[in-house]
């Protein structure tokens, strides 16, 4: 074989760069084309695969073809367009273990099978050769060569274990590379489980905002409510002072009972009876004649104005204790809200309200803490 000539460094400096400036072209097969370069391939030999859609694996294979000098027709049966790095080097294997081109282009004919298949079926193919060759171990010639056939290829089988044994290795790697896919599909889907999750909490969260909006407006009302109440007890004070003042000034004499009441005042049909009246003020002229009466209701009433002022009175911290503010400062969960306005429908004092707000405990702990605090105020109430 005419030796080939290698390029001068300058011209393969030149011609790498060059090369170097095309992207698609990795650091790997930049190294291939100029080892092979060096080695004396040609630039058109080179361009014969790097002008194709090759990755690394299917380069170094059509490299090993242009080096060994195969003819055409063995190199576009062996890189035949379709078939994987791994599948065109089990094919090089073959042919240069002595199989026939035309059966390892039967073998190399479905692209679909791996590289491990076709191991198998080159297996099968040795295996039925060496039946042939015990066949036919009676017929001295022939016998002969087709034996030394089948040892030479038997020992490159062995030579070569090592090599299948590293593709088992790769076929693995793909295995373990299908497995990351799955476990990749599954973490997708808890992602988009945690995103309806999310959603779900945001939908909740907007439920509550849009609660304590309606608890505040309530809120608002009812201080509206409790102070025309305490307005209108106030002058109904007022005007019960004013009663009493003008009874002392008349000099009344109290009676406890309707029915104790003088028998003139009885007698006497311009004195109808009072059903909200408890006592009587006789009003009297200096000879002890009674003039009128006067009804006086009991003292109940006021008694009644403070237990009324007692139902609003849990309210009233809230003019000082802006609770919406407060709740969105610390950004408390859905749950969390929830179990503020239990407490605040509950009655809790506000400085219940502020601890339990301020320690942004759990819900969980928050509804047995509300429950506690119900039973402490019970037990004061009591007390």
């Amino acid at each position: 074989m005419q030796e080939r000539e290698k390029m001068s460094s300058i011209d393969l400096k030149a011609y790498m760069n060059n090369l170097r400036k095309n992207p698609k072209f990795t650091e790997e097969m930049l190294k291939l084309v100029e080892a092979d370069l060096q080695y004396g391939l040609t630039i058109a030999e080179t361009e014969m695969y790097t002008a194709k859609r090759l990755d690394y694996a299917q380069m170094k294979v059509y490299s090993a073809c242009l080096r060994n000098g195969y003819p055409e027709n063995v190199r576009e049966c062996i890189t035949k367009e379709g078939l994987t790095g791994e599948q065109m080097a089990v094919a090089l294997e073959f042919y240069e273990k002595g199989v026939p081109i035309e059966t390892v282009e039967e073998i190399t004919g479905n692209s679909g099978q791996t590289a491990f298949a076709m191991k198998k079926l080159f297996q099968n193919v040795i295996a039925k050769l060496q039946e042939a060759g015990k066949a036919a171990q009676a017929q001295e010639g022939y016998a002969k060569e087709l034996l030394e056939q089948i040892k030479s290829v038997v020992e490159k089988i062995e030579f070569q274990e090592k090599r299948y044994d590293a593709l088992n290795e790769k076929l693995k790697e793909i295995q373990t590379a299908g497995q990351d896919a799955k476990v990749q599909s599954n973490l997708l889907a808890q992602l988009s489980e945690k995103d309806g999750m999310l959603e779900k909490q945001q939908n909740e969260l907007n439920e509550a905002r849009v609660t304590i909006a309606r608890l505040r407006n309530e809120m608002d009302g009812i201080k509206k409510e409790r102070d025309n109440l305490e307005k209108r007890m106030e002058e109904m004070e007022k005007s019960k002072a004013a009663q009493e003042i003008r009874t002392a000034q008349g000099k009344p004499v109290t009676e406890k009972k309707k029915e104790s009441l003088p028998e003139e005042k009885q007698e006497r049909a311009d004195y109808p009876a009072l059903p909200n009246a408890s006592y009587h003020l006789a009003v009297m002229e200096g000879n002890g004649k009674v003039v009128s009466f006067v009804p006086v209701e009991r003292m109940e009433r006021k008694k009644e104005s403070h237990t009324v002022s007692a139902l609003f009175s849990r309210f009233a911290f809230r003019k000082k204790l802006d609770i919406v503010k407060l709740v969105a400062e610390k950004d408390l969960e859905p749950k969390q809200l929830m179990q503020v306005r239990s407490a605040i429908e509950k009655g809790l004092s506000e400085e219940q309200l502020l601890v339990l707000i301020n320690k942004q405990i759990p819900a969980e702990q928050m509804e047995e803490i509300i429950n506690i605090a119900v039973y402490e105020n019970r037990q004061k109430q009591e007390g």
